[in-house]
């Protein structure tokens, strides 16, 4: 049996891979990655044949200035990623206007940037 394995397939795992390593640069220059992703038409296509696109914009939120290990710098480092997650959905309405908007946009892009989040916050916990 051959195994059949799509560019979209590949691709997936790449960016997977792409973000793992992402990520752990963020770490060291102490900032998060938040992403607002968004599909529009695709050069691929998924499972079901119909075209897949996903494009995004991405802020960085820094965290140099202040220690996360309390629980003050905690608190202010999740408002940074929660009002960057705020902006980058407005900008990518602005950018991809004829883009169907996702309506959790904010919530999406918060939830994927505090698994970030609370991994630094931990790093910075075990080091006092």
């Amino acid at each position: 049996m051959k195994n059949n394995i799509s560019k979209f397939q590949l691709a997936l795992v790449a960016t997977g891979f792409a973000i793992v390593g992402a990520v752990a640069v963020a770490q060291e220059l102490k900032e998060i990655v938040v992403e607002t992703p968004r599909v529009e038409r695709a050069k691929e296509h998924g499972a079901l044949g119909a075209p897949i696109d996903i494009i995004s914009v991405t802020h960085r939120v820094t965290y140099k200035d202040i220690d996360i290990s309390t629980r003050l710098g905690a608190q202010v480092l999740e408002t940074r990623v929660k009002d960057s997650a705020k902006a980058a959905c407005k900008e990518i309405d602005t950018l991809y206007p004829l883009t169907a908007p996702s309506s959790d946009c904010e919530k999406t892009a918060v939830d994927k940037a505090m698994v970030q989040v609370h991994e630094a916050i931990t790093a910075a916990e075990k080091k006092k």
